[in-house]
């Protein structure tokens, strides 16, 4: 005996949306332009001397942008914020971790407590990181340009 399955058709089939979709980029992508430009930005602000160790003449592979704390422990308002961003050496940056406690004490003797109180308070802040980075992208890339025009 031959079994067959009938479907109900129920109503019309849905039409799609007539409204336009707006593509996204990934993630990713966004965060590979920010860092980018987070590079170029402290790299012109802060030139080629490490923060923590004051090494000079820094430069290529030994040229490291570094975090106060560490990038993962950072969410997504932080990650890339140019307060919490110096050049650091690769020593200084990959062979020993950031050097956080070093990173810490000399941003809070050159910043003062205050700076330091508002980045740990910063710390809570939970945005949505999509938008957060597309707003970021757009005055990182207004900052580079006022830098380059002003050299």
């Amino acid at each position: 005996m031959k079994r067959t399955l009938w479907k109900k058709k129920i109503g019309k089939p849905s039409k799609k949306c007539k409204l336009k979709h707006q593509s996204k980029q990934k993630i990713s992508v966004l965060q590979r332009k920010l860092w980018v430009l987070c590079r170029e930005i402290i790299r012109k602000k802060y030139g080629n001397t490490c923060y923590t160790c004051g090494r000079t003449g820094l430069s290529g592979a030994n040229w490291h942008t570094g975090h106060l704390w560490a990038k993962a422990s950072l969410g997504a308002y932080l990650k890339y914020d140019l307060r919490v961003l110096r050049p650091q050496c690769y020593n200084c940056n990959i062979n020993q971790g950031g050097r956080g406690a070093d990173f810490y004490r000399r941003m809070f003797i050159i910043e003062g407590q205050e700076y330091m109180e508002k980045l740990v308070k910063d710390r809570q802040v939970s945005v949505k990181a999509y938008s957060h980075y597309e707003i970021l992208l757009e005055k990182y890339q207004k900052i580079l340009n006022d830098i380059q025009t002003r050299t």
